[in-house]
């Protein structure tokens, strides 16, 4: 495994540990806020001597200082390895408030900790809400307030990118939400309460000016403010500096990328790129405004960028453990990369594998609005369906189909499914868009079982004018697929991607070669949590070298028992 790699992975998880704990102390910060709606002698009491009490121990200050430093670090570094700015609207607001964020933290910490331990000032609520609210009102109070905001709303995107994929996390995103909402509101109103109590007191009681404002001409802090004031622009303008230097060492490095070293990227469609040394495929495409799709941003947490490597494999670099892990997990064939992380030494001939998110030819799918999840697909199909028009008007067969495919759909929007298609009396479904992967798997093949029940139904009813009950097959399978919304502006549907519903086709046009109803693919099998139910046969998939495995099942009654038997084995 290459250096770099490692040292990717390691930074990644770095940044997103110390982004966790310095998030985890801005919320016990609002939590102390909070405590203010409670009277300003409470959030003394509580917020400050108890809720921040351990970060404002050495070991406390000395973390927090360590993680700001390292995530403040790993920001710049991360702003200067980017070869362009173009990225989605969510990850520049979260790279400009990351950025904007020192800038205000600077006064913020210097009045709050420096002050207090350089200097020996009041370390308390009161000093520092009367320096807000009594002698600085004007700038330190929006100030404070847009530092908040900046901070809560910096880390929440930070935490967003990073659970959105999670099953838990999308079924309570709408819980997180409200969370993330109210904890600053509740903060900004107990400042506020507690703010208006200590204009209160200090109008009502001198002592409270002389205990809490600023020092006296003639007492022995009288320097204070301004030495406070002249390290507060210190630190401001050091970090101006620092960004200032990023933004030029970046800028010269990409010059002479783009001058000396240089790799061509060919597309598929004709079209070429020259793309400076480092570039990733998906960096490349995007400076030169080539549409390549993207959900998470470059991070390697899906797997939408994927490319075919037409040529130059060879000679690229192997996948990162990030990357490797995500091919794994899609079964991803050789010759498979990710385009967010590839970045090519050689000329590459490469193949975006899922459409972007531009129209083509009229047809679009819409990725801002669509989530590669874990899905169960179920295609139903009519065996020998052309001898239903032999020797009959063409509205009676037609009224039999259409009686066929009403059973098929009802039994699969009974379990919470899907219908996405139904092309002549093939139905493809598929089930659970909250990614919930076992609830799916369960519903699908509940689905399965109240087809095979329907479909035996209207073979009775229909017995007068039958030759024999209506034979028709069944394919399940489980896994990956882009789900969202296929069509023209006009027309839309919802549709899903992937070689999931493939493999279910395919299951199904075994079913009639196996001699049996319903095929169900092991990886639902295992999705739904239940046992095998007998011997497994390997069915043969066009286009993949490898079989896959999947259980036949002839008789409706082995069906139901085996899933009995799991719904035993669940309670």
């Amino acid at each position: 495994m290459p250096v770099s790699s490692v040292n990717f992975d390691l930074e990644r998880k770095t940044r997103l540990t110390t982004g966790l704990i310095l998030f985890t102390y801005a919320a016990c910060h609002f939590i102390s806020h909070t405590t203010g709606l409670f009277f300003l002698d409470n959030l003394q009491a509580i917020g400050h001597d108890v809720i921040l009490a351990p970060w404002r121990t050495r070991f406390g200050v000395a973390l927090l200082l360590t993680c700001f430093t390292i995530h403040m670090s790993l920001g710049l570094y991360a702003l200067y390895r980017r070869r362009h700015l173009r990225m989605p609207a969510i990850e520049a607001w979260q790279l400009a408030l990351g950025l904007t964020i020192p800038l205000l933290l600077a006064p913020h910490v210097t009045d709050t900790r420096v002050a207090v331990l350089a200097f020996g000032l009041e370390d308390s609520y009161f000093r520092i809400l009367y320096h807000f609210w009594i002698t600085d009102p004007t700038i330190g109070l929006p100030r404070q307030f847009l530092l908040m905001v900046f901070i809560w709303t910096h880390g929440c995107i930070g935490i967003h990118m990073w659970l959105r994929y999670r099953d838990w996390y999308r079924r309570r995103q709408t819980l997180f939400l409200l969370l993330a909402l109210a904890l600053p509101a509740l903060a900004i109103a107990g400042l506020l309460n507690s703010g208006w109590e200590l204009i209160l007191r200090a109008y009502m009681d001198e002592s409270v000016i002389e205990a809490h404002g600023p020092p006296a001409k003639g007492s022995p802090h009288a320097q204070v403010p301004a030495m406070l004031a002249a390290i507060i622009l210190d630190l401001q303008v050091g970090y101006l500096v620092l960004l200032a230097g990023v933004l030029l060492l970046r800028a010269a490095r990409n010059l002479r990328e783009r001058l000396f070293d240089t790799v061509r990227i060919d597309y598929r469609d004709g079209r070429s790129v020259r793309a400076p040394y480092g570039f990733s495929v998906l960096e490349a495409s995007r400076f030169e405004g080539i549409p390549h799709a993207s959900v998470c941003g470059g991070r390697a947490r899906c797997s939408t960028c994927r490319i075919r490597v037409l040529y130059g494999e060879a000679d690229l670099p192997p996948p990162s453990p990030a990357e490797l892990a995500t091919l794994r997990r899609i079964g991803a064939p050789a010759g498979v990369r990710l385009a967010c992380q590839t970045r090519p030494r050689c000329d590459l001939g490469v193949y975006p594998m899922l459409p972007a998110d531009k129209p083509l030819d009229g047809l679009r799918v819409l990725l801002d609005q669509g989530r590669e999840i874990f899905v169960t697909a179920m295609f139903v199909d009519l065996r020998d369906s052309t001898k239903l028009a032999a020797n009959r008007l063409p509205y009676d067969a037609i009224y039999i189909v259409d009686a066929y495919i009403r059973a098929t759909t009802n039994a699969i929007l009974a379990e919470g499914g899907h219908v996405t298609s139904v092309a002549g009396d093939g139905v493809m479904s598929l089930f659970r868009l909250d990614g919930d992967a076992g609830e799916g798997a369960r519903a699908a093949l509940r689905a399965a079982h109240g087809v095979w029940r329907a479909i035996r139904r209207v073979s009775r009813e229909f017995a007068h004018d039958l030759d024999a009950p209506l034979a028709f097959g069944v394919g399940l399978h489980s896994g990956l697929s882009i789900v969202g919304a296929v069509g023209s502006s006009e027309r839309q549907s919802l549709q899903f991607l992937g070689d999931t519903g493939n493999i279910a086709a395919r299951l199904e046009a075994l079913t009639k070669e196996m001699n049996c109803v319903a095929l169900v693919s092991a990886q639902t099998c295992a999705a739904a949590e239940l046992p095998p139910p007998h011997a497994v046969v390997e069915a043969p998939i066009r286009g993949r070298d490898e079989t896959l495995a999947a259980f036949p099942f002839q008789r409706l009654g082995d069906f139901e028992r085996w899933l009995a038997s799991g719904e035993r084995a669940a309670v």
